[in-house]
């Protein structure tokens, strides 16, 4: 078992329309810093912020699946399916590229901020589907309160959202001073991006280590029964966005290298 801890200096970056958005890039495109080249099919992870209203025009996609999800403000989504949507406050948008989509983003609100998160299926399978688009918002998906942790399931369980590629997404926000204890399975791997405050991420018998703001963290496992221990910060609390993918899904991946 092991947790890595990336911070932001080791993370990419992304601008655009300006630099009216700009984005902290935990996963990057090919040939750009990056904190890591993928974990397993969690391909591409941004989280960007709107200093002002911004867009990102037409450009195409194919194969992927890509999640939208929105953290604050108002998200417009236009594509060549036809769709004209907006989301807001924990809404999510999904594009499953298929055979190919062209779309385009803007964020109506300045303060806009929002991740953007590219899922790898079967790439051979998918590319021959049709590209479809959904919206959820934030009343649709399953929330539950662990203690003094919330627990908002993104991806997986009873989520209205279903992917080919296998992904579990969790949104967890921590009180000042939680605990939370996340089960690990073995041969899948978790990836956490703290959005807000701080903790200290701990597993099995390693020490505890601190989890900064906008630190981004990969926790391998190895062994049946271990768990993911966070403790949030006394005074700030944390939230974290968390997910979970199999280290090998079973089908070849794209090679970014």
């Amino acid at each position: 078992m092991s947790i890595r801890i990336f911070s932001t200096q080791q993370q990419g970056v992304g601008a655009f329309d300006g630099g009216k958005f700009i984005e902290q890039r935990p996963i990057s495109f090919p040939g750009e810093q990056t904190a890591v080249d993928r974990v397993g099919s969690l391909f591409y992870w941004a989280w960007g912020k709107a200093s002002d209203v911004a867009e990102i025009p037409m450009h195409p996609h194919k194969a992927f699946e890509i999640v939208t999800y929105v953290i604050e403000g108002l998200v417009e989504h236009r594509d060549s399916l036809g769709s004209l949507e907006t989301v807001t406050n924990g809404g999510t948008q999904v594009i499953q590229a298929g055979s190919g989509v062209y779309h385009s983003e803007a964020f109506r609100e300045a303060g806009s901020e929002g991740l953007q998160i590219w899922f790898e299926p079967h790439l051979s399978v998918t590319g021959k589907k049709p590209a479809t688009y959904h919206q959820y918002e934030h009343e649709q998906f399953p929330v539950q309160t662990i203690e003094h942790t919330t627990v908002k399931t993104v991806i997986g369980s009873e989520s209205p959202i279903k992917l080919d590629a296998e992904a579990l997404m969790y949104d967890w926000t921590l009180q000042p001073g939680a605990e939370f204890r996340y089960a690990l399975t073995p041969g899948r791997n978790l990836a956490l991006l703290v959005i807000r405050g701080q903790a200290e991420a701990s597993a099995g018998s390693a020490p505890a280590q601190p989890l900064a703001h906008k630190d981004f963290a990969v926790v391998e496992t190895a062994a049946e029964g271990e768990a993911l221990v966070l403790h949030a910060d006394s005074a700030q609390g944390s939230r974290i966005i968390a997910i979970e993918v199999p280290k090998d899904p079973g089908y070849p991946l794209y090679r970014k290298s």
